[in-house]
């Protein structure tokens, strides 16, 4: 099984830095503290879906990345490079083994 799982971690190269909503600021406008940087497979195809609230969005791609990332919300915002993200879903991708994956999709 780890032999399996060094394969699939040759695919996930890519870095992105997630950022947690602490607060609003008087103008009602979030506030974001305390990056966390995780890796795993940047996609960027732009499809329609509808994010947590079933609210029609489009998603500019997905990041997937190795075992349950839990942490992970909708009220973070997600950074790659110079470029902000908002993100419209989290899923914790399980099989009979349990959870093994999580897709994150993102948007403008």
């Amino acid at each position: 099984m780890d032999a399996i799982y060094n394969k699939v971690a040759e695919f996930m190269t890519d870095s992105v830095v997630f950022t947690a909503k602490t607060s609003v600021d008087k103008y009602n406008k979030p506030t974001f503290s305390g990056d966390t940087t995780v890796t795993g497979r940047l996609i960027y195809d732009t499809i329609k879906s509808k994010d947590v609230q079933g609210i029609e969005v489009v998603d500019i791609g997905r990041f997937i990345t190795k075992g349950p990332a839990t942490s992970i919300t909708v009220a973070h915002r997600m950074v790659v490079g110079a470029d902000t993200f908002t993100i419209n879903a989290v899923d914790n991708i399980a099989d009979e083994n349990g959870a093994h994956h999580t897709v994150i999709r993102f948007g403008r």
